[in-house]
């Protein structure tokens, strides 16, 4: 954990942080509250409140986000901590060859950038949602070397004989869209 003093949290940046939670859900799925009530099985009325920043939300829906919208839907809230979620059984971490994902992120990354691209050289959200799988698993390869490196908890490498260990939510910062 880091050791340099955090701002508090409080029941403020707790609802603040599932407010952008669940906005950047509906305006990137184009989902109504009650669309997206329906898919956490929960009330369109429970949607409506985290957005307004009335209430707090039950922490199952939170899982039930996460698990719906894929590894790092509730990175926002998860920055209050200063960390981040990642999928377990990703990013290499099990194969030994965890630079293997971050090559072809990277890769991915350069080819959108190449002059024939769809925009030339600029990179579009578009072209990035094309690879998101590819940027997701570069990024969980990123954090599983970095707790390693750090020897944080079970990602320290201490797992077996080839320094393979389990993933660990501990990885870095967080970014607020929670790509």
């Amino acid at each position: 954990m880091n050791t340099r003093h955090e701002k508090p949290v409080t029941t403020e940046r707790y609802r603040a942080a599932v407010a952008r939670i669940v906005a950047a859900i509906r305006g990137r799925e184009g989902l109504s509250d009650r669309q997206l009530a329906q898919r956490l099985d929960c009330s369109a009325g429970t949607i409506r409140n985290a957005r307004m920043e009335a209430t707090s939300l039950d922490p199952a829906i939170l899982i039930r986000i996460e698990q719906a919208f894929g590894p790092g839907a509730i990175d926002p809230l998860l920055a209050l901590a200063q960390v981040r979620c990642l999928p377990l059984g990703q990013g290499g971490e099990g194969s030994g060859a965890p630079a293997l994902a971050i090559v072809e992120a990277l890769h991915g990354v350069v080819e959108m950038q190449a002059a024939s691209s769809e925009a030339g050289r600029r990179v579009t959200t578009h072209e990035l949602r094309q690879i998101l799988p590819e940027l997701r698993a570069g990024r969980a390869a990123l954090d599983t070397l970095i707790a390693r490196a750090s020897g944080e908890g079970a990602a320290s490498g201490e797992g077996g004989p080839s320094g393979e260990g389990a993933a660990s939510g501990g990885g870095g910062a967080s970014e607020e869209g929670g790509a």
